[in-house]
């Protein structure tokens, strides 16, 4: 057995003897993942359901009477409180008593009847996303707004195609494969980095500024074991337990998916189904863990040598804190703009790539090139990180830094 296997299994014995390890390696990826993912759709979907359901509060401004405002109290899912100003409005809408302010122009009946334009000025808070409201009311004034139109039109014998020269048919022609790498792609590739992290970071901090800290590194390189022998079994105990997360969070994430799919299909709509069948298609799982390996080889040697330069313990998590950012950042540009397109740069830039190729592998429309020069680039990185760490461990002046 050479040297460096010896050494790989006396670390990954004293990784995995620490409770902490196996609890960020195998508990967490395995059963937080689908706990997570599925609590978050969960919280989600009831609020949205509540809010089919909700009757909503509308505070109303008018001088004069409006048969648009009796329409808006026809509806069940108003409740119109009528004001005495606008300012009485406004802090209504402010203080959260009204999901809505509406603000009726003094001549706004008048102006109808004399076929002019009337002025409404609605007031509303945008950070609801889920609100129904202005949605309710809109199609109201909408429905109002067409009847008014054709009563004019009438008036003049004049037909409504006159007006309305063109009729545009709008065709949504995006796939629910489409539609499911949009929505998960680059969430589960934000994911499978955090956990590829979390699983290296600790084993990086105890075997790099860890062991410096304890005095142990210093009697391992007296030792007549190779600076060569003693990187390759460190920074393979590391991404062995990046990988072993990785592999984990992966399987945490597939397993119920796919219990979901053979058992529970019938339960579930169309819509749903169309989306989870692109999700546990076996050729995106496959390409996503792909790239997940290279990766955690990447990220444990990169997280080693950063360890391996730190003085202590506490230097060490303070300075990989700050590199978390490094890893983040581009896995989540993906995901506050799901239009984004993978191009040739775009696939050499590391966990970017990851999250853009997630989103394609689940729609079904990945470029295999960019594929491959994601994949090559990520090795390339590999090695260069691995010859960082390389460099680390046989600088004397680093290994002794205190």
């Amino acid at each position: 057995m050479n040297k460096w296997q010896v050494l790989l299994i006396k670390e990954i014995k004293h990784l995995f003897r620490d409770t902490k390890t196996i609890v960020q390696t195998v508990v967490l990826p395995t059963f937080i993942t689908p706990l997570l993912i599925g609590g978050v759709f969960w919280y989600f979907g009831s609020i949205a359901t509540e809010e089919t359901k909700k009757t909503y509060d509308i505070s109303v401004y008018s001088s004069s009477e409006s048969l648009l405002i009796d329409e808006l109290g026809n509806s069940e899912r108003l409740q119109i409180y009528n004001e005495t100003s606008i300012d009485a409005v406004v802090e209504a809408v402010i203080q959260d008593n009204s999901e809505i302010g509406l603000v009726f122009e003094d001549s706004f009946s008048a102006d109808l009847f004399s076929n002019n334009s009337a002025e409404l000025t609605i007031y509303s808070k945008g950070i609801d996303t889920f609100s129904q409201a202005q949605s309710i009311v809109l199609n109201i004034v909408d429905d109002y707004e067409d009847t008014v139109r054709n009563n004019r039109l009438e008036a003049l014998n004049i037909d409504e195609n006159f007006v309305n020269p063109i009729t545009i048919n709008e065709e949504d022609l995006t796939t629910e494969e489409e539609s499911a790498g949009s929505i998960f792609g680059a969430l589960l590739a934000l994911f499978f980095v955090m956990y590829v992290i979390s699983g290296a970071m600790y084993p990086a901090i105890d075997l790099g500024a860890g062991e410096k800290e304890r005095g142990t590194m210093e009697t391992l390189i007296s030792t007549n074991i190779s600076s060569v022998d003693i990187i390759i079994g460190k920074m393979l105990s590391v991404t062995s337990s990046a990988i072993l997360t990785a592999t984990f969070s992966m399987l945490g994430f597939a397993i119920p998916l796919v219990v979901i799919f053979l058992f529970y299909a019938d339960s579930i709509n169309e819509y749903f189904f169309a989306l989870l069948s692109a999700i546990v298609n076996p050729v995106a799982l496959l390409g996503v863990f792909v790239l997940i390996i290279p990766l955690s080889v990447f990220v444990g040697a990169f997280l080693l040598a950063i360890s391996v330069y730190a003085k202590t313990a506490k230097e060490a998590g303070l300075l990989l804190g700050n590199v978390l950012i490094v890893f983040l950042v581009p896995c989540y540009i993906p995901l506050i703009n799901p239009g984004l397109e993978l191009d040739f740069v775009g696939a050499l830039i590391p966990c970017y790539n990851l999250a853009l190729i997630t989103n394609n592998l689940i729609a079904g429309t990945v470029d295999w090139f960019l594929y491959s020069v994601a994949l090559i680039s990520t090795i390339v990185y590999c090695c260069v990180a691995i010859y960082i760490t390389y460099i680390m461990f046989d600088d004397e002046n680093v290994i002794f830094r205190s």
